[in-house]
Protein backbone atom coordinates (compact mmCIF):
# COMPACT_ATOMS: atom_id res chain seq x y z
CA UNK A 1 0.00 0.00 0.00
CA UNK A 2 1.64 3.51 -1.20
CA UNK A 3 1.90 5.93 1.80
CA UNK A 4 1.78 9.71 1.40
CA UNK A 5 3.02 12.56 2.63
CA UNK A 6 2.58 16.57 1.99
CA UNK A 7 5.48 18.42 1.98
CA UNK A 8 5.76 22.77 1.99
CA UNK A 9 8.15 24.95 -0.08
CA UNK A 10 8.17 28.80 -0.16
CA UNK A 11 8.93 29.50 -3.51
CA UNK A 12 6.58 31.36 -5.94
CA UNK A 13 8.02 29.71 -8.93
CA UNK A 14 5.91 26.70 -9.17
CA UNK A 15 7.31 25.62 -12.11
CA UNK A 16 11.22 25.76 -11.38
CA UNK A 17 10.55 23.43 -8.33
CA UNK A 18 8.45 20.77 -10.05
CA UNK A 19 11.46 20.82 -12.76
CA UNK A 20 13.83 20.41 -9.85
CA UNK A 21 11.16 17.59 -8.11
CA UNK A 22 11.09 15.70 -11.97
CA UNK A 23 15.01 15.81 -12.66
CA UNK A 24 15.46 13.72 -8.97
CA UNK A 25 12.49 11.03 -10.20
CA UNK A 26 10.09 12.62 -7.45
CA UNK A 27 6.49 11.60 -8.67
CA UNK A 28 4.19 14.41 -7.36
CA UNK A 29 0.51 13.72 -6.94
CA UNK A 30 -1.59 16.71 -6.00
CA UNK A 31 -0.89 20.40 -5.49
CA UNK A 32 -1.85 23.21 -3.13
CA UNK A 33 -0.90 26.64 -3.97
CA UNK A 34 -0.20 28.72 -0.97
CA UNK A 35 0.32 32.81 -0.91
CA UNK A 36 4.03 32.74 -0.86
CA UNK A 37 4.49 28.90 -1.99
CA UNK A 38 2.44 25.84 -2.51
CA UNK A 39 2.19 22.40 -1.25
CA UNK A 40 2.61 19.06 -2.77
CA UNK A 41 1.96 15.14 -2.01
CA UNK A 42 4.22 12.61 -3.25
CA UNK A 43 5.34 8.98 -2.03
CA UNK A 44 7.22 8.95 1.63
CA UNK A 45 9.94 6.24 -0.17
CA UNK A 46 10.56 9.80 -1.85
CA UNK A 47 10.80 12.30 0.74
CA UNK A 48 14.60 11.45 1.44
CA UNK A 49 14.84 12.64 -2.09
CA UNK A 50 13.95 15.90 -1.64
CA UNK A 51 17.74 16.72 0.25
CA UNK A 52 19.58 16.15 -2.61
CA UNK A 53 17.65 19.56 -4.18
CA UNK A 54 19.85 21.72 -1.75
CA UNK A 55 18.43 25.01 -3.00
CA UNK A 56 14.93 24.66 -1.83
CA UNK A 57 13.91 23.94 1.78
CA UNK A 58 11.05 21.51 2.11
CA UNK A 59 9.33 20.64 5.83
CA UNK A 60 7.26 17.73 6.09
CA UNK A 61 3.77 19.03 6.81
CA UNK A 62 1.73 15.92 7.36
CA UNK A 63 1.44 12.40 6.62
CA UNK A 64 -1.97 10.97 4.69
CA UNK A 65 -3.77 7.53 5.67
CA UNK A 66 -2.47 5.16 8.42
CA UNK A 67 0.74 6.79 8.85
CA UNK A 68 -0.83 10.26 9.01
CA UNK A 69 -2.89 8.41 12.27
CA UNK A 70 0.75 7.05 13.62
CA UNK A 71 2.15 10.16 13.62
CA UNK A 72 -0.33 11.91 15.40
CA UNK A 73 0.00 8.85 18.11
CA UNK A 74 3.72 9.34 18.32
CA UNK A 75 3.04 13.00 18.98
CA UNK A 76 0.33 13.22 21.46
CA UNK A 77 1.13 10.00 23.14
CA UNK A 78 0.99 12.01 26.29
CA UNK A 79 -2.40 13.03 25.72
CA UNK A 80 -3.61 10.05 24.36
CA UNK A 81 -2.22 8.01 27.44
CA UNK A 82 -4.00 10.55 30.20
CA UNK A 83 -7.25 10.75 27.89
CA UNK A 84 -7.53 6.92 28.44
CA UNK A 85 -6.69 6.69 31.71
CA UNK A 86 -9.29 9.31 32.31
CA UNK A 87 -11.59 7.62 30.97
CA UNK A 88 -10.59 4.58 32.89
CA UNK A 89 -10.66 6.45 35.79
CA UNK A 90 -14.50 7.73 34.44
CA UNK A 91 -15.34 3.99 33.99
CA UNK A 92 -14.37 2.81 37.34
CA UNK A 93 -15.81 5.45 39.20
CA UNK A 94 -19.05 5.32 37.41
CA UNK A 95 -19.19 1.20 37.98
CA UNK A 96 -17.20 0.75 41.51
CA UNK A 97 -18.96 0.83 44.87
CA UNK A 98 -16.39 2.70 47.63
CA UNK A 99 -19.07 2.60 50.27
CA UNK A 100 -21.86 0.58 51.92
CA UNK A 101 -23.83 2.29 54.36
CA UNK A 102 -26.23 0.18 56.58
CA UNK A 103 -29.04 2.05 58.57
CA UNK A 104 -30.57 0.66 61.36
CA UNK A 105 -30.02 1.38 65.56
CA UNK A 106 -29.60 -2.16 65.93
CA UNK A 107 -26.26 -3.23 66.27
CA UNK A 108 -26.82 -6.78 65.49
CA UNK A 109 -29.16 -6.51 62.55
CA UNK A 110 -26.42 -4.19 60.93
CA UNK A 111 -23.98 -6.49 61.20
CA UNK A 112 -26.25 -9.92 59.89
CA UNK A 113 -27.33 -7.96 56.82
CA UNK A 114 -23.63 -6.17 56.04
CA UNK A 115 -22.39 -9.88 55.89
CA UNK A 116 -25.29 -11.38 54.30
CA UNK A 117 -24.62 -8.49 51.72
CA UNK A 118 -20.55 -9.09 51.58
CA UNK A 119 -21.56 -13.02 50.72
CA UNK A 120 -24.14 -11.60 48.01
CA UNK A 121 -20.62 -9.45 46.26
CA UNK A 122 -22.35 -6.13 47.70
CA UNK A 123 -18.83 -4.61 49.07
CA UNK A 124 -16.33 -1.99 48.82
CA UNK A 125 -14.62 -1.79 45.87
CA UNK A 126 -16.67 -4.17 43.88
CA UNK A 127 -18.70 -3.16 40.51
CA UNK A 128 -22.15 -2.02 40.57
CA UNK A 129 -24.89 -4.90 40.27
CA UNK A 130 -27.79 -4.65 37.93
CA UNK A 131 -31.31 -4.13 39.29
CA UNK A 132 -32.18 -7.21 38.74
CA UNK A 133 -29.31 -8.27 40.73
CA UNK A 134 -30.01 -5.96 43.66
CA UNK A 135 -33.71 -7.61 43.52
CA UNK A 136 -32.51 -11.09 43.96
CA UNK A 137 -30.18 -10.27 46.40
CA UNK A 138 -33.23 -8.61 48.31
CA UNK A 139 -35.37 -11.26 48.21
CA UNK A 140 -32.83 -13.99 49.50
CA UNK A 141 -31.80 -12.28 52.38
CA UNK A 142 -35.53 -11.30 53.55
CA UNK A 143 -36.24 -15.37 52.64
CA UNK A 144 -33.27 -16.37 54.87
CA UNK A 145 -33.65 -13.89 57.51
CA UNK A 146 -37.82 -14.19 57.89
CA UNK A 147 -37.76 -13.64 61.79
CA UNK A 148 -35.63 -10.80 61.61
CA UNK A 149 -36.13 -8.75 58.46
CA UNK A 150 -39.56 -7.31 57.27
CA UNK A 151 -38.22 -4.81 55.00
CA UNK A 152 -34.90 -4.05 52.61
CA UNK A 153 -33.73 -1.81 50.45
CA UNK A 154 -30.54 -1.07 48.72
CA UNK A 155 -30.19 2.28 47.08
CA UNK A 156 -27.98 3.60 45.10
CA UNK A 157 -26.35 6.68 45.70
CA UNK A 158 -23.39 7.33 43.39
CA UNK A 159 -20.58 5.51 44.30
CA UNK A 160 -22.31 3.72 47.48
CA UNK A 161 -25.06 1.67 48.78
CA UNK A 162 -27.69 3.14 51.13
CA UNK A 163 -29.20 -0.13 52.82
CA UNK A 164 -32.31 0.75 54.79
CA UNK A 165 -33.86 -2.36 56.52
CA UNK A 166 -36.78 -2.81 59.33
CA UNK A 167 -36.64 -5.29 61.71
CA UNK A 168 -39.52 -7.59 62.01
CA UNK A 169 -40.45 -7.22 65.63
CA UNK A 170 -42.55 -10.79 66.74
CA UNK A 171 -44.67 -9.50 69.39
CA UNK A 172 -45.54 -12.68 72.27
CA UNK A 173 -48.94 -11.71 73.72
CA UNK A 174 -48.30 -11.16 77.39
CA UNK A 175 -50.09 -13.76 79.27
CA UNK A 176 -53.06 -11.64 80.86
CA UNK A 177 -53.42 -12.16 84.77
CA UNK A 178 -56.65 -12.34 86.26
CA UNK A 179 -55.78 -12.31 90.20
CA UNK A 180 -52.21 -10.41 91.57
CA UNK A 181 -51.07 -8.42 94.12
CA UNK A 182 -48.20 -5.51 94.28
CA UNK A 183 -45.99 -6.69 96.63
CA UNK A 184 -42.49 -4.80 97.64
CA UNK A 185 -39.38 -6.52 96.41
CA UNK A 186 -37.53 -4.94 98.72
CA UNK A 187 -37.55 -2.95 102.05
CA UNK A 188 -38.13 0.91 102.24
CA UNK A 189 -40.10 3.76 102.84
CA UNK A 190 -42.81 4.46 100.33
CA UNK A 191 -42.50 7.74 98.99
CA UNK A 192 -45.08 7.55 95.93
CA UNK A 193 -48.20 5.43 94.51
CA UNK A 194 -49.50 5.31 91.15
CA UNK A 195 -51.29 2.30 90.02
CA UNK A 196 -54.61 1.69 87.90
CA UNK A 197 -56.12 -1.46 89.09
CA UNK A 198 -56.45 -2.84 92.82
CA UNK A 199 -56.75 -1.58 96.31
CA UNK A 200 -54.18 0.06 97.71
CA UNK A 201 -52.54 -1.39 101.44
CA UNK A 202 -50.24 1.20 102.06
CA UNK A 203 -49.78 5.61 102.21
CA UNK A 204 -46.93 7.75 101.49
CA UNK A 205 -44.13 7.36 104.42
CA UNK A 206 -45.30 3.72 105.22
CA UNK A 207 -42.16 1.45 106.14
CA UNK A 208 -42.76 -1.52 104.34
CA UNK A 209 -40.31 -5.05 104.35
CA UNK A 210 -40.11 -7.29 101.45
CA UNK A 211 -43.00 -9.34 100.62
CA UNK A 212 -45.53 -6.75 102.21
CA UNK A 213 -48.92 -6.20 99.60
CA UNK A 214 -48.79 -2.36 98.27
CA UNK A 215 -51.74 -2.79 96.00
CA UNK A 216 -54.17 -5.84 96.64
CA UNK A 217 -55.93 -7.70 93.73
CA UNK A 218 -58.68 -8.08 96.06
CA UNK A 219 -61.42 -5.50 96.48
CA UNK A 220 -63.10 -5.28 99.61
CA UNK A 221 -66.41 -4.31 100.54
CA UNK A 222 -67.75 -4.49 104.14
CA UNK A 223 -64.93 -6.98 105.19
CA UNK A 224 -65.66 -9.33 102.28
CA UNK A 225 -63.97 -9.49 98.91
CA UNK A 226 -66.57 -8.87 96.47
CA UNK A 227 -64.50 -9.02 93.11
CA UNK A 228 -60.80 -9.75 92.49
CA UNK A 229 -58.62 -8.01 89.66
CA UNK A 230 -54.92 -8.19 88.46
CA UNK A 231 -53.30 -4.87 90.45
CA UNK A 232 -51.97 -2.56 88.09
CA UNK A 233 -49.26 0.28 88.72
CA UNK A 234 -46.06 1.05 90.03
CA UNK A 235 -44.80 2.05 93.96
CA UNK A 236 -42.02 3.96 94.29
CA UNK A 237 -40.09 3.89 97.86
CA UNK A 238 -36.58 5.61 99.49
CA UNK A 239 -34.12 2.50 99.25
CA UNK A 240 -30.84 2.86 100.79
CA UNK A 241 -27.80 1.65 99.80
CA UNK A 242 -23.55 1.89 101.14
CA UNK A 243 -21.12 2.18 97.86
CA UNK A 244 -17.69 2.47 97.75
CA UNK A 245 -15.35 4.64 95.70
CA UNK A 246 -11.32 4.83 95.20
CA UNK A 247 -10.07 7.69 93.54
CA UNK A 248 -6.20 8.51 92.38
CA UNK A 249 -5.02 11.95 93.73
CA UNK A 250 -2.30 12.45 91.25
CA UNK A 251 -3.50 13.06 88.05
CA UNK A 252 -2.52 14.73 84.51
CA UNK A 253 -3.16 18.10 83.31
CA UNK A 254 -3.44 18.89 79.75
CA UNK A 255 -2.36 23.08 78.97
CA UNK A 256 -2.34 24.48 75.56
CA UNK A 257 1.34 25.80 74.28
CA UNK A 258 -0.01 27.91 71.94
CA UNK A 259 2.08 26.09 69.15
CA UNK A 260 -0.38 24.47 66.19
CA UNK A 261 0.05 22.50 63.47
CA UNK A 262 -1.93 21.48 59.98
CA UNK A 263 -1.83 17.98 58.84
CA UNK A 264 -4.38 15.33 57.42
CA UNK A 265 -5.39 12.19 58.69
CA UNK A 266 -7.66 8.61 57.16
CA UNK A 267 -9.25 6.37 59.49
CA UNK A 268 -11.11 3.04 58.89
CA UNK A 269 -12.14 1.41 61.98
CA UNK A 270 -10.37 2.99 65.15
CA UNK A 271 -6.89 2.82 63.22
CA UNK A 272 -5.67 6.54 62.64
CA UNK A 273 -2.90 7.39 60.26
CA UNK A 274 -1.52 10.94 59.83
CA UNK A 275 -0.38 12.06 56.43
CA UNK A 276 2.38 13.79 58.07
CA UNK A 277 4.46 13.03 61.06
CA UNK A 278 3.48 14.66 64.24
CA UNK A 279 6.46 16.79 65.18
CA UNK A 280 5.00 17.60 68.98
CA UNK A 281 5.75 15.13 71.89
CA UNK A 282 2.52 16.29 73.24
CA UNK A 283 -1.09 17.05 71.80
CA UNK A 284 -4.48 17.07 71.05
CA UNK A 285 -6.13 16.91 67.71
CA UNK A 286 -9.12 19.31 66.72
CA UNK A 287 -10.45 17.57 63.15
CA UNK A 288 -12.91 18.34 60.58
CA UNK A 289 -14.37 15.71 58.08
CA UNK A 290 -13.93 15.95 54.80
CA UNK A 291 -14.72 12.95 52.86
CA UNK A 292 -15.27 9.54 52.73
CA UNK A 293 -13.85 7.30 50.23
CA UNK A 294 -13.02 3.35 49.82
CA UNK A 295 -14.46 2.93 53.05
CA UNK A 296 -11.67 5.48 55.02
CA UNK A 297 -13.01 8.57 56.52
CA UNK A 298 -10.39 11.39 55.66
CA UNK A 299 -9.97 14.55 57.64
CA UNK A 300 -8.38 18.02 57.96
CA UNK A 301 -6.81 18.37 61.23
CA UNK A 302 -4.98 20.95 63.59
CA UNK A 303 -2.91 19.40 65.93
CA UNK A 304 -2.51 22.10 68.82
CA UNK A 305 0.55 21.34 71.12
CA UNK A 306 -0.18 20.52 75.17
CA UNK A 307 2.07 20.61 78.33
CA UNK A 308 1.00 17.79 80.40
CA UNK A 309 1.60 18.40 84.04
CA UNK A 310 1.52 16.14 86.72
CA UNK A 311 -1.23 17.41 89.56
CA UNK A 312 -2.55 16.56 92.78
CA UNK A 313 -6.27 16.83 93.93
CA UNK A 314 -7.28 18.69 97.51
CA UNK A 315 -9.18 16.71 99.58
CA UNK A 316 -12.12 18.80 99.07
CA UNK A 317 -11.56 18.38 95.00
CA UNK A 318 -11.19 14.28 95.68
CA UNK A 319 -13.78 14.25 97.45
CA UNK A 320 -16.16 16.46 95.05
CA UNK A 321 -14.77 14.17 92.09
CA UNK A 322 -15.79 10.61 94.29
CA UNK A 323 -19.15 11.90 94.76
CA UNK A 324 -19.31 12.60 90.94
CA UNK A 325 -18.08 9.11 90.43
CA UNK A 326 -20.58 7.99 92.81
CA UNK A 327 -23.26 9.45 90.67
CA UNK A 328 -22.68 7.71 87.64
CA UNK A 329 -22.39 4.12 89.59
CA UNK A 330 -25.84 4.52 91.04
CA UNK A 331 -27.04 5.84 87.19
CA UNK A 332 -26.09 2.64 85.95
CA UNK A 333 -27.67 0.84 88.44
CA UNK A 334 -31.37 2.45 88.34
CA UNK A 335 -34.00 3.67 85.70
CA UNK A 336 -34.94 6.60 83.92
CA UNK A 337 -38.29 6.94 86.36
CA UNK A 338 -36.38 6.40 89.25
CA UNK A 339 -33.63 8.92 90.84
CA UNK A 340 -31.09 9.87 93.19
CA UNK A 341 -32.67 11.68 96.60
CA UNK A 342 -29.18 12.06 98.94
CA UNK A 343 -25.75 11.05 99.95
CA UNK A 344 -23.84 11.14 103.14
CA UNK A 345 -20.21 10.40 103.63
CA UNK A 346 -19.76 8.11 106.69
CA UNK A 347 -15.95 6.68 106.08
CA UNK A 348 -13.36 9.01 104.31
CA UNK A 349 -9.46 7.96 104.59
CA UNK A 350 -6.43 8.53 101.76
CA UNK A 351 -3.94 5.75 101.50
CA UNK A 352 -1.04 5.85 99.59
CA UNK A 353 -2.21 9.05 97.31
CA UNK A 354 -5.93 7.46 97.47
CA UNK A 355 -8.93 8.41 98.31
CA UNK A 356 -11.17 5.91 99.76
CA UNK A 357 -14.71 6.89 100.46
CA UNK A 358 -17.75 4.72 101.72
CA UNK A 359 -21.34 6.83 101.14
CA UNK A 360 -24.40 6.17 101.83
CA UNK A 361 -27.10 6.79 99.05
CA UNK A 362 -30.94 6.74 99.56
CA UNK A 363 -32.73 6.39 96.03
CA UNK A 364 -35.97 6.76 94.50
CA UNK A 365 -37.10 3.31 93.42
CA UNK A 366 -39.47 1.16 91.98
CA UNK A 367 -40.30 -1.43 94.66
CA UNK A 368 -43.31 -3.20 93.15
CA UNK A 369 -44.02 -6.50 91.48
CA UNK A 370 -46.68 -8.37 90.48
CA UNK A 371 -47.36 -11.59 92.21
CA UNK A 372 -50.56 -13.62 91.37
CA UNK A 373 -52.67 -15.60 93.84
CA UNK A 374 -55.72 -17.69 94.89
CA UNK A 375 -58.92 -16.74 96.18
CA UNK A 376 -62.78 -17.26 96.16
CA UNK A 377 -65.24 -14.49 96.96
CA UNK A 378 -67.33 -14.79 99.93
CA UNK A 379 -70.61 -16.27 99.86
CA UNK A 380 -72.98 -14.26 98.43
CA UNK A 381 -70.94 -12.12 96.34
Amino acid sequence: MKQFVWVEVREKNESKVLVKLFKNNVEVFEIRRMKDGFQFKIKVTDYEKLKKIAMYRFRRVRYEGVLNLWHIIRKKWLILVGLFFFLGFLFFFSNVIVEVQVIHSNKEIRELVRNALEEAGIDTLTFKKSFREIEEIKENILNAYPDKLEWLEIEVDGMRYVVRIEERIITVPEEKKERCHLIATKSSIVRKIAYQAGDAKVSVNDFVKEGDILVSGEIMANENVTSTVCATGKVFGEVWYNTHVSLPMNYESQVETGKKRWNFMFSRGSKDTFLLRPRMDHFVNEKKHLFTLFGYEFYFVIQKEVQVEQRMYSEEEALSKSLLLVDEKMRQKIHEDEEILDKKVLKKNVNNSTMNIEVFVSVLENISKQEEFQGELEEGF
